[in-house]
């Protein structure tokens, strides 16, 4: 036992007790090489610092066989920061060598990650190499912390990912080469590489996708493919610990990175890593059992269509620089012939297109607005359409404040035999689908909507708006106000507005009609048809108003209603409303649509004086002018009875009427009705005995007095007359016109100037006074007689001596 324990100690002097690197390679002649080259390069001290650490030590016979340049760097790749015995290797190990590049596998710092050394084990014959060199003779311990391995080949440095790609995987390198990242991956930086180890690496893309992402068209949806795949950092598997991280690609697409620490199998977003660990100088690639499927990449209508005779549509989109985003819209892949698409995520619109045949077109007259035009700005499969529905499109003009300009779809025929008409152009055979972007062939080219003013001047019954456009010089206004929507009153609704249509074309009235006009013109605001049914929209118009647009009851033929708000239509009832009759007339900036009622803005406060102005009523102005009655006719309910011009030349003496002050106020006041304004100015009764409703005349009070009344009837044509009442058969007029005013009453045009009852006493008519005083006469001279003759019955019996008898 002695003995045995003097050996070791023995042994211990001599071979442990040389505790460096250094003296164990002079002790050992396969290590002369290896010894010179350290010496060369001044690496002694450095070595023999060390702490602890493996290296790992190639002999001589492998210097001889290497064919690449030494330099201290390729030294120092020999050595591994840890101490590291033979059965510590297992395969897929990697070690952190002495070797530092500054940056290439992570930030530029004192304690900056050396190159990595890669352990790869084989278990039939359990042999160790390092990288491709063979361990062997191991565990030459230098002391507890140091060993050698002796290897069989001088370990090379690794190569950038460029480099180290091309040598492990051609087929991939000349792909990504062929987007320029080869430099980019030759960078001081480090990167981590997630690549298909499939002999197919587009297997998750159809055919049409792989030929696309091949050729030189897609350059640039290849580059997101690899950008997808690249993480900006060294991600060694072998020093990631178990569970999931996730990483950021260079397309900013998370990267989930999986491992379980029983047996250390990894995922990428699911797919299992085959092999792992390619080291490079800034980095590491791993190879994947699968292909990824980007969601960045998505394909478009261009590669779809190169395949379809509609190369001429990608040939203007290309001319006029609109092949982006209309050819390089992202969207869903669908089924598309034989070849099954993939599915991918969405991320912007997808379109329709119509496709006029190349034969049909002039190219002369084709702009950048046709062509949008011919774009729908979503898709529109044919189940989809409906009869008079409007599709927005891609011309966008500044006209309809950058909205889309819409196109009238029609599908005339059964449901089982429906067929597709845009605007004018036939649809021909049956649409496309192609992730999710919808082709149809048409007959012919679409005809963008045209001016304003020219549509309307085709509809013969909004004439006369177009004639108050012109009268109040807002034709340009109206045709260059962009996204307009205009509600263009009927021929019929200005009629009904009788002496109010007459007022706001006169010259005096040019603010107020402006006002009004615009009040039906609503800016920046396209109220299509589809929109006003949708919900109730309250809008400004050009006249800084308000529009209320109710839509329909749940009655389908009601229409849509266009007015003041609510409240306002509770404050007044006129020119408050209307009803839409004909909608969505496509123009240049924006859309018409008729309407029922001439609208009047609360704004616009028409007055009787406005009115009496408006039919040029010179004389009736003049008599209430004169008598002081000027601010009397604009109080509210107030109606005034204004007779014509020639019905003042029928007076004998105009003049002499003039010039009586007294006659001419009461003719004044006998015009002037303190009454609301009437929707019927009779009474209609019970049924009579013809089976009609009887129509009564309306008496009405004036200003005059309570008892000079005027009295309104109805004939059996609807015909209006006025009459005085109680004057006789000749002081009555016949009503040419009515026109209410804002403040409740109005004005009705007459055609006779009425006359005021001459009144005697008790405020009587004339001749009825001349009666009342000859019956009040006599009343009095008969009871005087008969008092006097009673009185000289009395004294006649006193004279005589007659006496009572009691």
């Amino acid at each position: 036992m002695l003995k045995q324990t003097l050996f070791l100690l023995v042994y211990a002097q001599l071979v442990l007790g040389a505790n460096t690197i250094i003296d164990i390679l002079k002790e050992d002649n396969r290590f002369e090489t290896l010894l010179a080259h350290i010496q060369h390069f001044q690496l002694v001290s450095f070595i023999n610092d060390l702490d602890s650490g493996t290296l790992f030590a190639p002999v001589n016979d492998a210097f001889a066989k290497c064919e690449f340049e030494l330099d201290r760097s390729t030294l120092l790749y020999h050595i591994i920061k840890k101490k590291r015995e033979y059965n510590e290797f297992y395969d897929g190990q990697l070690e952190e060598s002495q070797y530092v590049r500054p940056g290439y596998l992570g930030p530029d710092t004192t304690k900056a990650a050396g190159q990595r050394i890669k352990v790869t084990t084989k278990a039939n014959n359990k042999k160790v190499f390092i990288n491709q060199a063979k361990i062997i003779d191991k565990d030459l311990q230098v002391n507890n912390q140091t060993y050698i391995q002796v290897i069989d080949q001088v370990l090379s440095p690794p190569a950038l990912l460029g480099d180290t790609l091309f040598n492990n995987n051609r087929a991939i390198f000349d792909l990504l080469n062929s987007t320029g990242k080869y430099s980019f991956l030759q960078q001081n930086k480090p990167f981590t590489l997630f690549l298909s180890a499939k002999e197919n690496p587009f297997e998750q893309f159809n055919a049409i996708e792989s030929t696309y992402l091949t050729s030189s068209n897609g350059k640039n949806d290849l580059s997101l493919f690899f950008n997808y795949s690249i993480v900006d950092k060294a991600i060694f598997l072998d020093e990631f610990t178990s569970g999931k991280t996730t990483y950021k690609s260079l397309s900013d697409s998370p990267l989930v990175l999986a491992a379980t620490e029983k047996d250390q199998s990894a995922t990428v977003n699911g797919l299992p890593v085959k092999k792992s660990d390619i080291v490079a100088a800034n980095g590491v690639i791993h190879m994947i059992d699968g292909t990824f499927r980007p969601d960045i990449i998505q394909f478009n209508t261009r590669k779809y269509l190169y395949g379809m005779n509609a190369m001429h549509i990608v040939e203007l989109l290309d001319e006029f620089n609109l092949s982006d985003p209309y050819l390089t819209s992202d969207t869903n892949t669908t089924d598309s012939g034989s070849d099954k698409a993939s599915a991918s995520v969405s991320t912007n619109n997808v379109y329709t297109f119509l496709i006029p045949p190349q034969e049909t077109l002039n190219k002369s007259l084709i702009t950048e607005s046709w062509l949008k035009y011919h774009i729908f700005q979503q898709p529109w499969p044919k189940d989809a359409l409906a009869n008079d529905m409007l599709i927005e499109t891609e011309f966008r003009s500044n006209q309809l404040s950058g909205q889309g300009q819409r196109v009238p779809v029609y599908t005339p025929g059964t449901s089982s035999r429906k067929t597709i008409q845009f605007d004018k152009a036939r649809v021909i055979g049956d649409y496309v689908n192609i992730n999710d972007n919808i082709i149809y062939q048409v007959s012919e080219s679409l005809t963008i909507p045209g001016d304003i003013i020219e549509k309307v001047l085709l509809e013969l019954d909004l004439s006369t708006f177009i004639a108050t456009l012109y009268v109040s010089e807002l034709v340009e206004e109206i045709r260059k106000t962009p996204g307009l929507t205009l509600f263009v009153p009927t021929n019929e609704a200005f009629h009904s507005l009788d002496l109010v249509a007459k007022y706001l074309v006169h010259p005096s009235a040019k603010s107020h009609l402006q006002t009004v006009l615009r009040h039906h013109a609503v800016p920046s605001s396209l109220l299509y048809a589809d929109v006003m049914r949708s919900k109730v929209h309250e809008v400004l118009t050009l006249a800084n108003s308000t529009l209320r647009i109710t839509p329909p009851s749940a009655d389908a033929t009601s229409p849509i209603h266009v007015g003041a708000p609510e409240k306002q239509q509770l404050q007044r009832s006129e020119g408050t409303t209307g009803s839409v009759i004909r909608s969505d007339m496509l123009v240049s900036n924006g859309v018409v649509h008729k309407v029922s009622e001439v609208l009047i803005p609360q704004s616009v406060q028409i007055t009787n004086q406005n009115l009496l102005v408006g039919i040029e009523a010179e004389t009736m102005l003049k008599i209430l002018s004169q008598t002081k009655l000027w601010d009397t006719i604009n109080q509210e309910n107030l109606v005034v009875l204004a007779p014509t011009e020639k019905a003042f030349a029928k007076l004998n003496d105009i003049d002499a009427l003039l010039a009586n002050p007294y006659e001419l106020e009461r003719i004044a006041r006998l015009h002037l009705i303190p009454s609301v304004w009437q929707e019927r100015w009779v009474l209609l009764n019970d049924i009579g005995s013809k089976g009609g409703r009887r129509r009564e005349k309306i008496e009405f009070p004036t200003l005059l007095s309570e008892d000079d009344k005027v009295a309104i009837r109805e004939n059996e044509k609807g015909e209006l007359f006025v009459e005085v009442k109680n004057g006789g058969g000749n002081n009555r007029g016949h009503v040419l016109g009515l026109g209410r005013v804002t403040a409740g009453g109005g004005v009705l045009l007459i055609d006779t100037v009425l006359m005021p009852i001459r009144r005697g006493l008790f405020g009587l008519p004339f001749v009825w006074s001349v009666i009342v005083t000859l019956v009040i006469i006599i009343l009095v001279g008969g009871l005087s007689s008969m008092i006097a003759f009673f009185g000289y019955k009395v004294y006649s019996r006193r004279r005589l001596g007659y006496r009572p008898i009691y």
